[in-house]
């Protein structure tokens, strides 16, 4: 029976490692489902939900893992899913873009974030980059995908993140995604 598996990996950047694993994968038959993959500040990430064939075994992925994880620069864990685990949708609730913008400082993070675990928003992905200096600080980004539970309106979600904006010294901005459906 065929395995749904996650692979991450992290280690130092270099020009080949998507293209090396893809062909691993691919030679053992593996279907890569999803990917995220990102670099920062010359750190490589990688994260691939991957079927495995019923003709190949966690094993056997693993040990082609383990011959090339030196050569590529990374280290690499492999984990089986359970079924649960393999069919989550990590989209539910509605979908909202937040970005923040402001001076660096301590703080911007944890108060953004917490106020939306606070009203049971998912945070699905996050982004957040030194952009320079103004006026002698130094400029902070941060871009979030959150999933809203469908109970909370959005102009609470607006609400909160407006005090979360004067509490911290920020510009947040709120855009609800339109999703398609294909």
């Amino acid at each position: 029976m065929a395995k749904n598996v996650v692979l991450t990996g992290v280690g130092h950047d270099r020009v080949g490692i998507v293209a090396e694993l893809a062909e691993i994968l691919f030679e053992m038959g593996c279907n890569l489902l999803d990917s995220s993959m990102t670099l920062l500040r010359g750190e490589f990430a990688i994260i691939l939900m991957i079927r495995l064939p019923d003709n190949q075994s966690l094993d056997d992925l693993k040990k082609k893992i383990i011959e090339v994880e030196s050569r590529l620069g990374l280290t690499i864990h492999v984990r089986e899913l359970s079924d649960q685990e393999a069919n989550e949708c990590e989209d539910q609730g509605d979908p909202y873009i937040i970005s923040v913008y402001g001076a660096d400082k301590p703080g911007i993070v944890s108060g953004i974030t917490k106020d939306l675990a606070n009203l049971g928003a998912n945070i699905t992905d996050v982004e957040t980059k030194h952009t320079g200096e103004h006026d002698g600080a130094t400029v902070f980004l941060m871009v979030l995908e959150v999933s809203l539970p469908e109970h909370v309106p959005e102009s609470k979600l607006r609400s909160v993140l407006s005090d979360s904006s004067k509490k911290l010294n920020v510009n947040v901005s709120v855009q609800s995604l339109d999703v398609v459906q294909l």
